[in-house]
C-alpha cells in the first residue's frame, strides 16, 4: 500500500464468517458446513495425501476414469507493504489447516509450494527479481528449502515451518505493489530453464494461485490520493501492474496450455465496492500511531480471479482466513475432478 504507515488491517466487526467465495462454474461449496464434491460425497472421508494407494476409495477424478490431479503447484503472492501485518499473520495461522485439509481431502503426494512478493524486492540475482520465489524470510532467515530450488516440495521435512518462513514477508516491502506483474513473471519467464523458478510449473500439475493484498492493482491509481477516511475509494498513488484483467487471464491460461481445468485462482482482497465486510482504507488523523485499517476496493483483482472456471474471492479483512481456505479445498477438489494431464 502506498500509504506508508504501519499496520494492522481491516474491520473489527467480527464478520469473518461472511467469507463467501465466488466460484464460477462450481456448485460444490457449502459455506455453512462440510464441503461436498459434485456427487454429494464428503471427500475427507476417503482421500489422504500421504497414502498414494488411499485408505479407502480412489483419488479425486478417478470416478470419471481420469487421473485427477496427483500433482499440485501452489503459488502464494503476498503483499508486504506497511498495511499488511495482520493479514500476513492470518495467512500464517491458517496455512497448517489448509494443508491438513488438502491432505485429508485429496490424494496428492507430489506438490510444489512457492511464495513470491507482490512488489519489488532488494538484493542481487533472484533475490532482487520481481516474481522470484522467496528462500528466506523478510528478516533474512534461511528457510532451509531442500533440493536447491526456490520452492518447497513434498521432500521438505517440515512444510509448515518452511512456508511460515517463506511467507513471513514483513511490512517493509515496496509500497508500489505490482501484484499481477509479479504473478505473471513467476509462472512465465522465470520458470524457463536456468531462470529463478525453473521446475516450479509442471504441465501435469494443477496450478493454485493465491493472491493476498489489501490494495487494488491498477495503473489508474496514479495521481489519486484521497483522504484515507474509510471511504470506499482508491487510497494511494502508485502505478501498480501493467495490463488489465483480460490480459492477465489470457497470460495465465497460456502458461497452462489454455486448459481452464488446470488452474485454481484464490484471492483475498478488498470488497467494499461489492457490498462486502471490508471498509475502505482508514488512518486515524488524530492518532498517527494507530494502525491502518480497511482495504482498497479491488474490482480488477476480483474480476481476474472470478474469470476462471475455478476462481474464488474472499475479504482480506476477515479476522480468520481459515473458513476461506476450508472452502477453497472444495474448489481445488472440483478442479481435480475435471483435470486431465496432457499427453
Amino acid at each position: 500500500m502506498g500509504v506508508a504507515l504501519a499496520v494492522a488491517a481491516c474491520s473489527d466487526d467480527g464478520r469473518e464468517n461472511e467469507t463467501s467465495p465466488t466460484a464460477t462454474g462450481i456448485g460444490s461449496i457449502d459455506t455453512g458446513g462440510t464441503a461436498m464434491n459434485d456427487d454429494g460425497i464428503d471427500p475427507t472421508d476417503t482421500f489422504k495425501l500421504d497414502s498414494p494407494g488411499g485408505d479407502e476409495g480412489t483419488g479425486a477424478g478417478d470416478e470419471a476414469g481420469g487421473e485427477g490431479c496427483q500433482k499440485v503447484d501452489f503459488l502464494f503472492v503476498i503483499d508486504s507493504s506497511p498495511s499488511m501485518e495482520d493479514e500476513q499473520d492470518n495467512l500464517l495461522a491458517s496455512f497448517p489447516g489448509f494443508i491438513s485439509a488438502i491432505e485429508n481431502a485429496l490424494m496428492i503426494d507430489d506438490f510444489h509450494v512457492m511464495v513470491v512478493d507482490a512488489g519489488p524486492t532488494p538484493g542481487n540475482g533472484c533475490d532482487g527479481t520481481l516474481g522470484a520465489g522467496r528462500t528466506a524470510s523478510a528478516a533474512g532467515q534461511d528457510c532451509g528449502l531442500v533440493g536447491g530450488t526456490r520452492y518447497a516440495t513434498e521432500q521438505q521435512p517440515d512444510l509448515v515451518s518452511a512456508f511460515t518462513c517463506m511467507a513471513s514477508r514483513g511490512i517493509d516491502g515496496d509500497p508500489n505493489e505490482r501484484t499481477m506483474d509479479s504473478t505473471l513473471a513467476s509462472i512465465g519467464p522465470l520458470v524457463a530453464p536456468g531462470q529463478c523458478n525453473e521446475g516450479f510449473l509442471r504441465d501435469d500439475a494443477v496450478l493454485v494461485i493465491t493472491i493476498i493484498s489489501d490494495e487494488e492493482d491498477s495503473p489508474g491509481d496514479v495521481g489519486q490520493n484521497p483522504l484515507p477516511d474509510g471511504s470506499c475509494a482508491p487510497a494511494d498513488g502508485d502505478p501498480n501492474s501493467t495490463g488489465d484483467p483480460a490480459a492477465w487471464t489470457a497470460a495465465v491460461l497460456a502458461a497452462k496450455y489454455a486448459d481452464p481445468a488446470a488452474m485454481v485462482v484464490l484471492a483475498l482482497v478488498g470488497d467494499c465496492d461489492a457490498g462486502g465486510s471490508c471498509q475502505g482504507i482508514l488512518i486515524d488523523a488524530f492518532d498517527p500511531t494507530a494502525p491502518i485499517t480497511g482495504a482498497e476496493p479491488a474490482p480488477r483483482l476480483r474480476e481476474f480471479a472470478t474469470s476462471f472456471q475455478f476462481g474464488s474471492v474472499g475479504p482480506i479483512c476477515a479476522d480468520d482466513f481459515a473458513p476461506f481456505f476450508a472452502d477453497a479445498v472444495s474448489v481445488i477438489a472440483s478442479a481435480c475432478e475435471d483435470f486431465v494431464p496432457p499427453g
